[in-house]
């Protein structure tokens, strides 16, 4: 992991998130299709798509890079999760059922679940909100479900790695059981965030020209472009419809992952653009500490700004006088957002270190007990 291409996971990563945010404020009631292009262009799914190969590709640096047991990934894994999770679940409860009562036409739709909050939260906690063909929204916080998922790619990943044999297959198929096919169709896009680091771990990279580097680094992003200007996704779209041979759409029995084709595909394509940008990377020394200083700093946030924004928003845009064919009350409402999120995030991911503690003595305490209750 050199320093020039850290520095760019951080800020691709932090780009992602503000694209996420994007796609959501193009959602009609916010801008009043003034914004359509880009939820015509999906690529708030398509950021997301990014993220969990970026994810694998850290979490299997970091694993292995520092090979420091099981329960220590364990520990890391959860605070990581936690950190964020526990005040997001909270402050969307708060917020939502602050909205709902102060603004209720601002509620009355399809982004907001009011059924059973302790399910919700009970659903959420244990990372099963779309296990199987469910696909249970927790409050207006539709961005959880990308959480639900990476969760089992990460505890997958550490079966994966620290268990052996038979424990390692029955573990991995009581996980597969568990969470069913929707989860699973999307797990080759964060594996092969894994392959990637382990090609780069191997040192395949280095021996990679640079005029190479340079190819694969911006290559990928033509047929992307063409991808999209040609309706692939929509494309593949109609022939998962056909696979299914069902009389619903995709994603009233896949949920999220009902355009899996397209994001193996687009993972694919974003694997190979980080193979070329860590070839370049290496010889990136003309990043400034000060730069380097901002882009993690917000990259520091990236968490609470994909898992906050869309309960703000939703509030925001019930206020009363909001116009969402104004644009200054939507750059006002984008701005506040961020803001928001940025503060949150101080409570939240910016605080890992007391979370780190706080599930490490939650993991000595449970190690006691079984001391104390094995036999002698």
């Amino acid at each position: 992991m050199t320093r020039g291409f850290s520095i760019y996971l951080d800020l691709i990563r932090f780009l992602a998130a503000l694209v996420v945010l994007a796609s959501h404020i193009g959602y009609y009631r916010f801008t009043q299709g003034n914004m359509q292009w880009i939820r015509d262009l999906n690529l708030g799914s398509d950021a997301v798509v990014l993220f969990f190969v970026l994810s694998g590709f850290v979490i299997a640096y970091t694993t292995f890079a520092r090979n420091r047991g099981a329960a220590v990934y364990a520990e890391a894994r959860l605070a990581r999760l936690y950190s964020v999770i526990i005040p997001a679940l909270v402050f969307t409860f708060v917020i939502d059922t602050l909205g709902a009562q102060l603004m209720p036409h601002a509620y009355e739709g399809w982004w907001y679940n009011a059924e059973n909050p302790a399910g919700q939260v009970f659903r959420a906690l244990t990372f099963t909100t779309h296990a199987w063909f469910d696909n249970i929204r927790v409050g207006t916080n539709g961005p959880f479900w990308s959480v639900a998922y990476e969760a089992w790619y990460y505890a997958g990943f550490g079966v994966a790695v620290f268990c052996r044999g038979r424990t390692r297959i029955l573990l991995l198929s009581l996980m597969a059981l568990i969470v069913g096919p929707s989860v699973l169709l999307l797990a080759p896009c964060w594996v092969l965030g894994v392959v990637l680091q382990q090609f780069v771990q191997r040192g395949h990279a280095t021996k990679l020209s640079t005029p190479m580097g340079w190819l694969l680094a911006i290559t990928p992003w033509i047929p992307y472009a063409g991808a999209l200007a040609l309706d692939l996704p929509d494309r593949l779209l109609s022939a998962t419809f056909v696979l299914l041979g069902q009389d619903s759409r995709p994603y009233d029995v896949l949920g999220f992952s009902d355009e899996f084709l397209w994001n193996t595909l687009l993972a694919v394509l974003m694997s190979l653009h980080f193979l070329g940008v860590y070839r370049l990377a290496s010889e990136a020394n003309w990043i400034g500490a000060r730069m380097e200083a901002i882009v993690r700093w917000c990259s520091g946030a990236t968490f609470s700004l994909y898992l906050f924004h869309y309960p703000i928003l939703t509030f925001l845009h019930g206020l009363p006088g909001y116009d969402g064919a104004n644009t200054v009350h939507v750059i006002v409402m984008a701005i506040v957002t961020l803001v928001a999120c940025f503060l949150l995030a101080e409570i939240s991911e910016r605080r890992l270190g007391h979370w780190k503690r706080i599930t490490r003595n939650i993991f000595e305490r449970i190690a006691s007990l079984k001391l104390r209750t094995s036999p002698i």
